[in-house]
């Protein structure tokens, strides 16, 4: 009899064991991930697994530094090889991981007692059992629910910081092709500086300009040269930031930029409705609603097991010193007299309460952050278009009006390599206007959690300055330092 209570004693902890016993899958939901990013960016996102698929992401990476680099370019390369992202990505590994250890069974404990009579009956006394945890099996689907809850989250929060990286690493290129321009405009103006104190020098070993003059054209030389210096650190460190958040080695780091940045687009998004499309774009919200729902869960859960917290349940068998088997089930049971479950109850209930409330804050944060973002974009637009219709064209007409003095001898070469240097100066907040555009454009993309909506609002269309910029960064001839063809 006792044989076959042994062997239904092991069949069921054999079910037992094949019930918990789960597989982890390989994707750990990076799929969802991808997709989003796809839908949202249009990008596309690897996770390195150390497979051969990794060595075709290094070989594209490679293949589009070794090219003249765009923004978007520059997006990709920091979603496939930035190392902060992979890191991120190990928490949908993590997530996962937590997701099937919710539905796995807890170890059954096994106690085995062996004595050793002192006197007839001499045979060996044992005490074998076997108990599980009653209460933690019924516990699963919730446990899993919880888990359930926490890996979409994840995934959440994923997918925002995959957006947040791309609009950092689009507003790092532009702040780098701004400061390469910026750098080579302050050398043109150092040139022009230059060239304006040869031709002081010359007039004043002639003692046709005073002292003052010449030291007031030498000083105005050596700020440009601290200038150009500047401008060349700025450029060098605007440089390393896109290095940084693309994740670029230094075998890499020779990439090249040969397109300025790119002029306004004619037609302008509108603003109505980006605060409704954020709502349900935003994967930080997205990450805060699973937040609630997640807390919201493990309040059920714990009431509903605040008063019982152990039950375990098992077969238990005696081998007495006369050789008889005594078998029978055994149960443990934890007795609610000082631990009610209330401090518990309370905690999950105040834990619930933050994440809602942390939830309604972000929703507001990000509505606030939209509008905010959406006025920088219009008025970055309004200064850059003040300064491509108005001040460069005035700048240019000033220029080409002092240089018609110039050639009549009614002004000097002074005033008009300072023309010169207007003319540059208002490149430059050109070239800065432009940078501070696409910077909010790429900030107002971060703050609805995607692709911008459609332009549809007409803006007025002029002729691009950018030849005259371009015009304005060619280098002076000291020879000719009017500019202008002889």
């Amino acid at each position: 009899m006792h044989r076959c209570a042994l062997l239904r004693a092991c069949a069921l902890a054999v079910a037992a064991f094949l019930a918990g016993c789960a597989t982890i899958p390989k994707d750990a939901g990076f799929g969802d991930v991808q997709r989003l990013t796809a839908d949202r960016t249009g990008y596309v996102v690897q996770w390195n697994g150390h497979t051969t698929d990794d060595q075709a992401v290094a070989a594209k990476v490679h293949e589009l530094l070794h090219g003249p680099l765009t923004a978007d370019q520059a997006v990709q390369i920091a979603l496939l090889n930035n190392h902060h992202l992979q890191a991120t990505f190990e928490d949908l590994g993590i997530a996962q991981a937590d997701l099937v250890q919710a539905g796995l069974l807890k170890n059954p404990i096994f106690d085995l007692g062996v004595r050793f009579p002192d006197r007839g009956p001499s045979g060996t006394y044992l005490d074998i059992a076997a108990a599980d945890d009653f209460l933690d099996i019924a516990l699963i689907p919730a446990r899993k629910k919880v888990a359930q809850a926490q890996f979409d989250r994840a995934k959440a929060k994923v997918a925002d910081e995959i957006l947040t990286l791309c609009a950092q690493a689009r507003a790092a290129f532009y702040a780098c092709q701004a400061a390469q321009q910026m750098a080579q405009l302050q050398q043109t103006i150092a040139q022009a500086s230059g060239a304006s104190l040869t031709v002081a020098q010359k007039l004043h070993d002639a003692g046709n300009l005073t002292d003052l003059d010449f030291a007031s054209q030498r000083a105005l030389d050596t700020r440009s040269k601290v200038a150009l210096a500047d401008a060349q650190a700025a450029a060098i460190e605007a440089r390393e930031q896109v290095n940084s958040i693309t994740g670029v080695g230094t075998s890499d780091t020779q990439w090249k930029i040969f397109a300025p940045l790119p002029d306004l687009p004619v037609h302008e998004i509108s603003t109505d409705g980006l605060e409704s499309l954020a709502a349900r774009q935003r994967q930080d919200l997205a990450a805060a609603r699973q937040d609630v729902i997640v807390q919201a869960r493990t309040l059920g859960a714990t009431v509903d097991n605040r008063f019982l917290q152990e039950l375990a349940i098992g077969p238990e068998f005696e081998h007495e010193t006369d050789g008889q088997w005594r078998i029978g089930p055994t149960v443990s049971v934890s007795v609610p007299l000082f631990d009610q479950g209330r401090a518990r109850t309370a905690r999950a209930q105040a834990m619930l309460r933050q994440s809602e409330e942390r939830y309604y804050a972000l929703v507001v944060d990000v509505r606030s952050q939209v509008r905010a973002a959406g006025a920088r974009l219009l008025n970055a637009r309004q200064k850059a278009l003040l300064c491509r219709d108005q001040v460069l064209p005035a700048e240019q007409d000033l220029l080409r009006q002092t240089q018609l003095q110039y050639n009549g001898g009614f002004v000097g070469v002074f005033r008009l390599l300072q023309a010169r240097r207007d003319q540059i100066d208002a490149a430059r907040e050109y070239v800065q206007a432009l940078r501070d555009y696409w910077t909010a454009r790429a900030n107002l993309d971060r703050a609805v959690g995607g692709r911008l909506p459609p332009a549809v609002s007409p803006a007025t269309a002029a002729v691009s300055p950018r030849g005259a910029a371009e015009r304005s960064s060619a280098p002076i001839d000291q020879n000719n330092p009017h500019g202008e063809n002889p």
